[in-house]
């Protein structure tokens, strides 16, 4: 199995509807399968909705939180690379199934980060420059458009269930702090709703994020200080060579 692609979704039948069209021709690949974890007061719809898709695995799971609904999904996926699309988002229609197969299959990283468009204002988000890319403080990273390869979470660990919105923020801090490769693509892969949680709580999400940013902040103090070492070791190397 080439990827899974994990859909969360709570009491929003049009939502994970939206979302299910949108993968399906991605889904026509037998090396693409699609996971629904849910946690609708009626399960039932969206049971029947997703039974009467290809390539579609159903859960249903008590509400628990984003965090516990991704790791369900992960507990399940048997593929090498994992998409979170949550239900409301939508693949962007720009995207041809056999590319991002190519892509997938070709790439030598470990993740792949594209970019998002807005589903409702179709505006597109685009990457910072790149000496603003690292460490991740300014949460640029946008998990509907963000591939990962299943081995990361058997080597550092699932989502944290503690958090909510910025679950996917203390992720990337974990993960590409480690020997990880990756591969930035400014091309748009998803759309992404903007009505969800992460988007109107703003005053949660700033919470979560302090949070997050101080239990992280002496890996980024040492990754900065060694950033600043790294520096004047080429300013001498190269002044010797200059001589």
């Amino acid at each position: 199995m080439l990827l899974n692609i994990i859909t969360v979704t709570k009491d929003d039948i049009d939502g994970v509807s939206a979302t299910l069209r949108s993968t399906r021709a991605l889904r026509q690949s037998e090396e693409v399968r699609q996971i629904i974890v849910d946690s609708s007061a009626d399960g039932e719809k969206v049971r029947q909705i997703a039974q009467g898709e290809r390539n579609v695995s159903y859960i249903w799971q008590q509400p628990a939180g984003i965090s516990a609904a991704f790791n369900a999904g992960l507990g399940t996926a048997d593929a090498e690379w994992v998409w979170f699309l949550n239900g409301g988002d939508e693949v962007h229609p720009d995207v041809a199934p056999a590319s991002l197969n190519y892509l997938l299959k070709q790439s030598k990283a470990d993740a792949m980060i594209f970019e998002i468009e807005h589903l409702r204002a179709r505006k597109r988000v685009s990457h910072p420059q790149l000496w603003n890319v690292w460490p991740p403080v300014l949460s640029w990273i946008p998990h509907p458009a963000t591939l990962l390869r299943q081995r990361l979470f058997t080597r550092y660990g699932l989502f944290d269930e503690n958090l909510g919105t910025s679950m996917d923020y203390e992720l990337w801090f974990r993960f590409f702090s480690e020997d990880v490769v990756v591969d930035m693509l400014s091309i748009p892969l998803a759309l992404y709703d903007e009505t969800g949680r992460s988007s109107t709580d703003m005053g949660g999400v700033g919470r979560e994020a302090m949070k997050v940013i101080r239990k992280n902040l002496p890996m980024v103090l040492r990754k900065l200080v060694g950033r600043g070492v790294s520096v004047c070791r080429a300013y001498r190397s190269y002044r010797r060579l200059g001589k």
